[in-house]
Order: structure tokens, then C-alpha cells, then sequence
């Protein structure tokens, strides 16, 4: 295993334990504080995948303006932490823990059956950024858009969700 693997795969296990601290945790602010450190291990993850620029693009839009956003927002609102109360639910909880653990041990299974991926071996890419603009603003301008139509709606949901709960 060479150095640079290593520091992928630390990287990684760092990301995906901060994910799910920000999971768990019941006060807000400090999930979307793991949240952040979480989007720094992913952007290690994509420099070692030689990409630097969605390294960039991770850190400045994700870590730095939409994370920011949401954190300004939750000390708007002054959001308390989340009160323990007994699981009115074990059942549930724990058949969705197995779900979980059973998708895992597939998705294990299937890496270690296959393999992962493989990259061409085509050689470091271009600096060039001008065919991805390019790309993304002309095959991809649908997807593309489609994306922030979606992201729209999922926080206009919110916050009628939000409205809702608040009105009770």
C-alpha cells in the first residue's frame, strides 16, 4: 500500500465518522459543525483522486458559503438542543438498524466480489478547466438546473415543515 492510499483511506474513515456524528448528535450547531469538518475530509478525498478543482469547488461552496449559511441561520433562530424522551418506537428502530447493517454487509460483499473501479489509465488530467465549463453549461446545463430546482423545492418543504411544527 503506498503513502498516498493511506492517507485516502484515513481521510475517508475520517469523513464518513464525522458524517455520522452529524447524524447523531441532538444539538444542531454542532452537526453542522461535523458537517463541515466532514466536507474537509471529502475534499482531501478528491485532491488524492487527482481532482483538484471539485476540491476547490467542495471547500469554497460547501464548507464555505452553504454551511456557513446554515449555521447562521440555526443561531438565528436559537434552535435548542433536541430533548431525550423514551423511543415510543423500538421495533422500528431496531429493524431499521438491521436494514442498515444487512445493506452494509451487501455492499462489502459486492466490493470484495468485484473489485472497485478502476480509472483509465490515461494519466494525470489537464489544469484546463474550460471543457468542464463548457460541458456543464451545455450537455449539462439540464441536469444542472435540474438540481436547483430540486434543492428549491426541498427548502420551500422546509420550511412549510417548519411552519407546521411551529404552529402546534
Amino acid at each position: 500500500m503506498t503513502l498516498s492510499r493511506l492517507v485516502f483511506d484515513a481521510a475517508a474513515a475520517f469523513t464518513v465518522f464525522f458524517a455520522t456524528v452529524m447524524v447523531v448528535h441532538r444539538h444542531p450547531v454542532k452537526s453542522v459543525l461535523a458537517l463541515v469538518v466532514s466536507f474537509f475530509g471529502l475534499a482531501v478525498c478528491y485532491v488524492l483522486l487527482f481532482a483538484p478543482f471539485i476540491a476547490a469547488i467542495q471547500v469554497i461552496v460547501y464548507a464555505g458559503a452553504i454551511l456557513v449559511l446554515f449555521l447562521f441561520v440555526l443561531m438565528l433562530l436559537n434552535i435548542p438542543e433536541e430533548a431525550r424522551e423514551r423511543d415510543p418506537r423500538p421495533v422500528q428502530r431496531f429493524l431499521s438498524g438491521a436494514a442498515i447493517l444487512v445493506f452494509a454487509a451487501a455492499l462489502l460483499g459486492l466490493l470484495r466480489a468485484h473489485g472497485a473501479p478502476q480509472a483509465p489509465a490515461s494519466g494525470p488530467p489537464s489544469p484546463d478547466i474550460a471543457p468542464l465549463a463548457r460541458s456543464l453549461f451545455s450537455s449539462g446545463l439540464l441536469p444542472f438546473e435540474a438540481l436547483s430546482v430540486l434543492l428549491l423545492a426541498a427548502l420551500v418543504g422546509a420550511y412549510v415543515l417548519a411552519q407546521r411544527e411551529g404552529a402546534r
